[in-house]
């Protein structure tokens, strides 16, 4: 009998042991979800450490880069309208008050942009992803303020029907 429970024990701790390493895995966490962006290991980790800092007072350029690089991963394949809208959406969270205050804030909060969860930021942005947030930087916002946006063919959480819709364009809708 106690050989029984024993062994019943064991089985346990492994099924827990397996479903919390491929938990950590699928979510970034074990890795750090960074092991994709094609740097070396000493450069990559430095680079990233100096990325996540998310301080106040970046570079116009700094910011320029990010936002080009969410943009990119974001909108790709979308109307140039469309991927201003979504640069908009990130200078929109700074002035709302659930939202960080600086753009690497905006854009590095956890789970805020499927492109950072999944690695997909660090790809190089296509050119007019840069325009695009030229564009956004000097105030141009096709969302019509939006703080939100999704694509319904992608979107997955029942969350974003209790927003309130502004405008769609391209595969995106844009929400308050």
């Amino acid at each position: 009998m106690s050989d029984g429970i024993g062994k019943f024990i064991a089985v346990i701790t492994i099924v827990v042991i397996v479903v919390t390493v491929l938990w950590r895995v699928q979510s970034g966490r074990a890795f750090g979800d960074r092991l994709a962006y094609g740097k070396e290991e000493e450069d990559r980790l430095s680079y990233m450490a100096e990325v996540d800092l998310a301080r106040p007072g970046q570079s116009y350029s700094y910011n320029l880069e990010l936002m080009a690089r969410v943009i990119s991963a974001e909108a790709k394949g979308e109307p140039y309208l469309g991927q201003v809208a979504v640069g908009a959406v990130i200078l929109n969270r700074l002035n709302h008050p659930h939202f960080p205050k600086t753009i690497p804030g905006v854009i590095f909060e956890p789970d805020a942009f499927t492109a950072v969860s999944t690695g997909h930021v660090w790809f190089p942005p296509e050119s007019s992803s840069y325009r695009a947030a030229q564009d956004a930087l000097s105030g141009w916002d096709p969302s019509g303020g939006a703080v939100y946006y999704y694509n319904p063919a992608k979107a997955t959480n029942w969350w974003v029907a209790t927003r309130s819709y502004i405008i769609q364009i391209g595969r995106h809708i844009f929400l308050r």
